[in-house]
């Protein structure tokens, strides 16, 4: 499944944001990181930084937080 996310950057460009990636943002807790259960996620992490979705440090951008608000499965 696939979903568009608007950011409010100057592009208003619309990111394509899969389910797997959005599982991906879900794997946070109240410090706001987002953790890895496994290295085979290693790849959708760096997807996701690339995507803006994940900051370089690790933690959920406000673009993340709309992925994940906005996603029905």
């Amino acid at each position: 499944m696939v979903m568009s996310v608007a950011r409010n950057d100057a592009s208003e460009a619309s990111l394509e944001v899969d389910a797997s990636i959005v599982r991906l943002l879900a794997h946070r807790y109240g410090d706001g990181l987002v953790y890895l259960r496994g290295q085979e996620e290693r790849e959708l992490y760096e997807k996701a930084k690339q995507l803006g979705l994940i900051s370089r440090e690790g933690y959920l951008t406000p673009a993340g937080r709309a992925a994940l608000s906005g996603y029905h499965d």
